[in-house]
């Protein structure tokens, strides 16, 4: 069975030859894994675990490459401002690396300020330079895989990056007209470049903002209803009325339950990463699991470092045994793979989840394929 129709048949729940699968690592994982596997690229470690969807997301505009933007290895279009490894992106946010260069901290926000939202100019979404990649990836991918775009940072975590957290959530409670009006800017320009990715024929959509902590939400369920759901809403219809069958994968991670149903209503398709430190697998398949395909599950946090390489079978065997009845299931990492994994434990979860079978799961056996 090829790709496309893997994963189509999963999200019309129903159940294919096996589980789709999808991957995100950290560039220097994937590199160790090619080095280890003896593979030239990325593309071809994707072949090799046998990955369903391809991926490509928004590019830089034109006067932003004109002042030396580059893909920084920390996964985001800057320039560099200061020798000391101060970048900017195209927003106007600024970040630092770490000690060890592996992840970003933010050093200033352009609005940081409430007043300096009345100057502020977003970039232009709809310079056809931004989605060069896109259709990069189409031209090569669209025949075999699932095509997804990329609009995670879409309302919630965009807007408080550009203002600062604890400035964004006291607006929220003191300045909600504020809020609203950078939340409003931030709308209208996912719904472009959404549209864009529509018109362009990409398959998913993904949406995203972390709204969930470990064991509880981040922000209250009714201020989600009260700024972020309406949006969300209106984004979503505004791409499906360009490209109605267009599927929607909605991430966040942590703890999120009580917003789900909302989700479902406003037309999220893929709900992940189903973090297991924070949510019930059985509790999410069997309330939601008709509803939504449910995309993840595989812990970066506390299975895939910390398990030997046949903890890693047993325990992937036993996920996908939980969320895959019926469809409705892809499997992935619960975000990037990160530096603190044993390499073998990333081959055998996809070695596990390649040879898991649906037939003879049915049949009350290991839906693990029997190899000689």
């Amino acid at each position: 069975m090829q790709s496309r129709e893997r994963v189509k048949l999963a999200l019309e729940h129903q159940e294919p030859d096996r589980v789709p699968l999808d991957f995100e690592a950290r560039q220097e994982v994937t590199r160790g894994l090619c080095a280890l596997l003896g593979l030239p690229d990325e593309e071809t470690l994707l072949s090799f675990f046998g990955i369903d969807i391809r991926r490509a997301s928004l590019e830089p505009g034109e006067e932003f490459r004109k002042q030396g933007a580059f893909f920084h290895p920390r996964r985001k279009w800057v320039i560099q401002i200061a020798p000391e490894g101060v970048f900017q992106d195209e927003f106007g946010i600024q970040y630092r690396t770490d000690e060890e260069d592996r992840y970003f901290g933010f050093v200033s926000a352009p609005l940081a300020q409430d007043e300096a939202l009345e100057h502020y100019h977003f970039p232009d979404p709809g310079e056809e330079c931004r989605y060069e990649s896109i259709k990069s990836v189409l031209v090569k991918h669209k025949d075999h895989f699932f095509i997804e775009a990329d609009a995670t940072l879409t309302l919630f975590e965009q807007a408080w990056q550009m203002s600062g957290f604890e400035h964004f959530m006291y607006n929220m409670r003191y300045n909600p007209t504020w809020v609203e009006k950078l939340l409003d800017q931030i709308l209208a320009f996912r719904m472009v470049q959404c549209g864009q990715y529509a018109k362009l024929g990409v398959d998913i959509i993904c949406l995203g903002d972390d709204f969930g902590m470990q064991d509880r939400m981040m922000v209250h369920p009714d201020l989600w209803r009260r700024f972020f759901k309406p949006r969300m809403k209106t984004l979503i219809q505004s791409y499906k009325t360009i490209k109605p069958d267009v599927y929607t994968r909605y991430h966040s991670d942590g703890f999120i339950i009580p917003i789900i149903p909302d989700l479902i209503e406003i037309g999220i398709d893929i709900l992940n990463p189903i973090q297991p430190e924070s949510m019930d697998l059985k509790e999410i398949k069997n309330n939601f699991g008709t509803h939504l395909t449910l995309h993840g599950t595989i812990s970066v946090q506390s299975l895939l470092p910390f398990a030997t390489e046949e903890e890693i079978q047993r325990e992937v065997t036993r996920i996908i045994e939980i969320c895959a009845p019926g469809g409705g299931y892809i499997l992935a990492p619960t975000h990037a793979i990160q530096m603190d994994t044993p390499l073998g434990n990333v081959i055998q979860t996809y070695d596990t989840a390649k040879h898991w079978r649906y037939s003879q799961s049915h049949h009350g056996e290991s839906g693990r394929e029997k190899r000689s």
